[in-house]
């Protein structure tokens, strides 16, 4: 198989590594696998070393079965430093009339922005929340002759360290692989799954995974919120470790074993009942969980958000949430605006598409500030077909 031909996804876990691989004429997958593996992309203790011989592993065997080099790759991965940053930029009009000259260059200057406050920063993502004209509020590009006075656009970049990126291109160099194209992991997941639940009006995704956990908020298609908690399914084991006074493994075992009973989790405790391990793993459980919902939602906007109960549910994805998987939790009366609360289970064909298909469908609000070889067309190219 030809190389150019192949679209290559990584997504880089820091307990698994999941590896897809696609003809870009046809949009199937030649092989799926995944690998565990054990990686700290922490800024103060980056540690991916055992996670380089498992990549090299996995490449190879793919290439035996294609039949051909991978030289290119698009990486998927969320870091626990991630951060996103919302700003609102506004132009005066001169001339009274829209033209597509004000649309880029309020991005261009918005870009600079970021890059000059944010100078050991790398930009993941730059995402238009929506554009004003004078008071009409547009969530697309608008396809119509505007008279305006100002212009506004709401836009949301997600970053994270500059010194990470340069770690995980030396990596990957070594193993002779360029990375095309970086990506989020939780938000291009949670992209993908959100027009799964198009019964709701607002989603809140939640992915808990090995040494973090993400937050991303829907409304309808359009992405609200989005933020990375350095809190995910190791703090809980080790938390379970403190309480129970047992090593690691056996309170990773305790609590992997929680998937299979039928317990709920909740803020209440029988003091007539005999105390059991599960019983104080099960208390664990809920207070991290509840932490991340409250240190992400408990801010004014949200109070407002969710104050019209119009439909809004609650997904758990993740390795680290499927000790959720067959039990039930049950949340503070604040956070009853939920109608629904969902576990969605992924498996790697699922994580790698979401990727290639963010790549290969891409993203309304998405801006390439970036030229793509790829046939498909970013922001700008379809901006500029509007205009032609």
């Amino acid at each position: 198989m030809n190389e150019k031909k192949l679209n290559v996804f990584i997504d880089f876990g820091s307990s698994k590594i999941r590896l897809g691989i696609y003809n870009k004429e046809n949009s199937k997958n030649f092989i799926i696998s995944e690998k565990d593996c054990i990686s700290n992309f922490s800024l103060n203790n980056f540690d991916i070393n055992n996670s380089k011989e498992i990549i090299k592993d996995l490449i190879k065997s793919s290439e035996k079965k294609i039949n051909s080099h991978i030289k290119n790759i698009n990486l998927m991965i969320d870091t626990p430093d991630m951060f996103s940053i919302d700003i609102s930029i506004k132009k005066n009009s001169d001339s009274n009339k829209y033209s597509k000259d004000d649309i880029i260059s309020l991005l261009n200057e918005s870009k600079s922005l970021i890059q000059k406050n944010y100078l050991n920063k790398k930009i993941i993502h730059m995402i238009v929340k929506k554009f004003i004209f004078d008071d009409d509020e547009y969530f697309e590009i608008p396809n119509k002759e505007i008279n305006y006075n100002s212009l506004i656009i709401e836009i949301k970049f997600i970053c994270f360290d500059n010194q990470i990126w340069e770690n995980l291109q030396e990596s990957f160099n070594k193993n002779y692989l360029n990375i095309d194209n970086l990506y989020c992991s939780s938000y291009v997941r949670s992209s993908s799954y959100n027009s799964l639940f198009n019964d709701f009006n607002k989603k809140v995704i939640l992915d808990i995974g090995h040494g973090k956990s993400s937050i991303t908020v829907f409304q309808d298609s359009r992405i609200l919120y989005f933020n990375i908690l350095p809190v995910g399914g190791k703090h809980i084991t080790n938390d379970i470790s403190i309480l129970l006074k047992i090593d690691y493994f056996q309170a990773e075992k305790l609590k992997k074993s929680l998937n299979h009973s039928e317990i709920v989790f909740e803020n209440k405790m029988d003091k007539n009942k005999e105390i059991k391990s599960e019983d104080l793993s099960n208390q664990v459980i809920f207070a991290r969980v509840d932490e991340i919902i409250k240190l992400n939602l408990a801010e004014e906007y949200f109070n407002t958000f969710f104050q019209n109960k119009d439909g809004c549910v609650l997904i758990f994805i993740g390795e680290g949430s499927k000790i959720l998987n067959k039990n039930s939790i049950y949340l503070e009366e604040k956070f009853d605006f939920f109608s629904e609360i969902s576990f969605f289970e992924e498996n790697t064909t699922m994580i790698c598409d979401s990727g290639f298909n963010f790549k290969e469908l891409g993203k309304p609000q998405e801006v390439n500030f970036l030229p793509k070889k790829h046939k498909n067309k970013g922001f700008f190219e379809r901006f500029f077909d509007f205009f032609n």
